[in-house]
């Protein structure tokens, strides 16, 4: 059973390699970039790759950092909504309006 830690963990090492590679291909356009300033011929394969790869690893450090923050708000107890359920506080509220209505039945 891969628990949400794992889960949080294993995400967080590929979105740093994800990140690593992105850093990576940036060179390689810099480097592109600078050749192509100083007159040197860039062949339209190579920067088609290059820029092709960048986009599709952007978008995946996208899904991955989402994942990530799914994982974290599932752990955290936040639901998809965007909240948090405090159960502590709901079963005190619920246990008031219980005392309430053996009250109102039950008068003494």
């Amino acid at each position: 059973m891969i628990t949400t830690e794992q889960e949080i963990a294993a995400s967080e090492e590929l979105l740093s390699s994800l990140k690593s590679a992105i850093g990576d291909l940036r060179r390689e356009i810099e480097g592109l970039k600078s050749q192509a300033q100083s007159g040197e011929e860039i062949t339209e394969t190579a920067t088609s790759k290059a820029v092709g790869k960048i986009a599709g690893m952007v978008g995946t450090c996208i899904k991955v950092e989402n994942y990530l923050n799914e994982c974290r708000n599932r752990q955290a107890g936040i639901a998809r909504g965007g909240y948090a359920l405090d159960l502590e506080q709901a079963r005190t509220e619920i246990g008031c309006k219980l005392d309430k209505l053996r009250c109102s039945l039950y008068p003494k």
